[in-house]
């Protein structure tokens, strides 16, 4: 058999990659929006998401601190992506 004939399945493919694309579309409009209010002068709260050019916000946690859960989710969805694409593989060695 050669490695062309293994076609994964659609799913496990979307499985794998689409939550880790949707995690990282939301860090780059989190850091967008945040760029867009420092580039005006202003203090970007992290928490809430908004901007304010008179007052100060703390500095932000990391990332992952302020949005854990949704990366538990992603990173669930992508293993079992993997999972799936494991299982589909070794079905066909089998074969």
């Amino acid at each position: 058999m050669t490695a062309a004939a293994f076609r994964p399945p659609p799913g496990g493919l979307v499985l794998l990659l689409l939550p880790l694309l949707l995690l990282g579309l939301h860090y780059g409009y989190e850091a967008y929006i945040a760029d867009a209010c420092l580039d005006r002068g202003g203090s970007f709260d992290y928490e809430t998401w908004t901007c304010s050019v008179s007052a100060q916000f703390d500095a932000a946690r990391p990332y992952l601190h302020r949005h854990w859960g949704k990366a538990v989710i992603a990173l669930s969805f992508s293993l079992s992506g993997l999972i799936v694409l494991g299982l589909s593989w070794l079905r066909h060695r089998r074969r």
